[in-house]
């Protein structure tokens, strides 16, 4: 047994209250929402981080190659519609007169809707709506395709390929006006 006189006890007591108010201070620092909400958010941004740069290189990589065989594959159609067109140049004709009819009966139409939406002002609102909603969805296809490599490639290998046929076609067109 030990035998304390009342100073050391008073001086027990005073160094016990000044840990424990620097204990207390410190839980305090660790539980404040201020810094738990920084501590929270601070570790987010870490894991975020370290999630995005492992990805990084596979969405890359993976973007490539979709690019890599969009060309591919639109070469290959570009090669096989040359093909098909030298071989066959009675379908170009017929595609040629085939866009042209289609252009003009366009056009047609294109004046017949003008006309029918000038004399009936409710169907043109209602065919403004419907314009608005499809230009809604092709933001939205665009968006999901930015979201999306794989699909973005094959939209891109879509786009070639029409361009290719198209600019096939009016070569097709020009060659056959110009020994018609």
């Amino acid at each position: 047994m030990t035998s304390t006189s009342p100073d050391e006890i008073r001086s027990d007591i005073e160094a016990t209250r000044a840990r424990l108010g620097t204990d207390l201070d410190e839980l305090s620092d660790r539980v404040s929402p201020h810094r738990v909400a920084g501590r929270t958010a601070q570790d987010l941004r870490r894991r975020v981080s370290s999630a995005t740069e492992s990805v990084r290189p596979k969405v890359a990589a993976t973007t490539g190659s979709a690019t890599e065989k969009a060309r591919h594959t639109a070469d290959q159609a570009k090669s096989t519609v040359r093909r098909q067109l030298d071989a066959h140049p009675q379908v170009t004709a017929t595609a040629a007169r085939a866009r042209d009819t289609a252009g003009s009966a366009a056009g047609s139409a294109s004046q017949t809707v003008h006309r029918q939406l000038e004399a009936h002002p409710q169907v043109a609102a209602k065919v403004h709506q419907a314009r608005d909603g499809a230009a809604g969805a092709v933001s939205a296809t665009r968006r999901t395709a930015s979201d999306n490599p794989r699909a973005a490639g094959l939209a891109a290998a879509a786009a070639a390929l029409l361009a290719v046929l198209t600019a096939l076609l009016r070569r097709r067109h020009r060659a056959a006006r110009r020994a018609g």
